[in-house]
């Protein structure tokens, strides 16, 4: 994320923007990766969460997130205590590992993304415990509350590496393919069969399990149920 500076003229003050990853091969993991951000905003504006750390640290997490396999072999500096004087109890409730800290130990600490995402047992409670948390006080209807744990889900098993990132499945298709030489030159015929498969995937035509998992049929439906167009109206 970062500061966003106000437009000019305008009574909008200072964003702070998130930049979550790259566009997905799918609609599935975009939407995960969407509702994800936006539930997370969500947490930290509601629990007034406190995720700052040393620009530093963000210039090393930052390098180590260019190295092959960043998600699963690479480590980044994570705030260890994420409340503050003003959050809610039910955010300190569910932080209530991180939060044990005198002023002498480490705000400071290196995570893997998985460990982010999913915890950290006696150091960092996840983002996605969070959200859970946060979303065990919402009313949600079934079928919405069905395809937000399928997308957290999802989050969770990339982050902890039981399906591939994009960039590990375009890798290991490539390095697979019967045209590569291992010299990391992408052939025209390597090229063509990639964006094939992909667009086989995008279109739900080839099933990919390794990068999707099972699971990627979604309850939540295009068009507005009745009753509710009714009571909008």
């Amino acid at each position: 994320m970062r500061f966003k500076p106000p437009p000019p003229n305008s009574t909008i003050g200072w964003r702070v923007e998130f930049r979550p990853c790259e566009i997905q091969i799918t609609d599935f993991e975009n939407a995960a990766i969407v509702c994800f951000v936006v539930l997370l905003t969500r947490v930290i504006l509601s629990y007034q969460l406190n995720f700052i750390i040393p620009i530093s640290k963000v210039d090393e997490n930052m390098q180590n997130a260019q190295k092959r396999g960043a998600c699963l072999n690479q480590k980044f500096w994570f705030r260890k205590d994420i409340t503050t004087q003003v959050s809610p109890p039910e955010a300190n409730k569910c932080c209530k590992s991180s939060i044990n800290c005198d002023e002498a130990c480490d705000q400071f600490i290196p995570m893997t993304v998985g460990e982010i995402i999913n915890g950290k047992e006696g150091e960092f409670p996840g983002l996605i415990p969070l959200i859970n948390n946060y979303l065990s006080g919402m009313d949600v209807d079934a079928d919405t509350h069905c395809t937000i744990q399928q997308y957290l889900k999802f989050i969770q098993k990339r982050a902890a590496g039981d399906i591939l990132t994009t960039a590990s499945w375009i890798r290991k298709y490539v390095t697979n393919h019967p045209d590569y030489k291992n010299n990391s030159k992408i052939s025209d015929e390597i090229d063509y069969d990639l964006l094939k498969t992909v667009h086989g995937i995008q279109e739900g035509i080839i099933s990919c399990p390794e990068l999707l998992g099972y699971s990627t049929m979604s309850k939540t439906k295009e068009s507005i149920p009745t009753a509710l167009t009714k009571e909008i109206c």
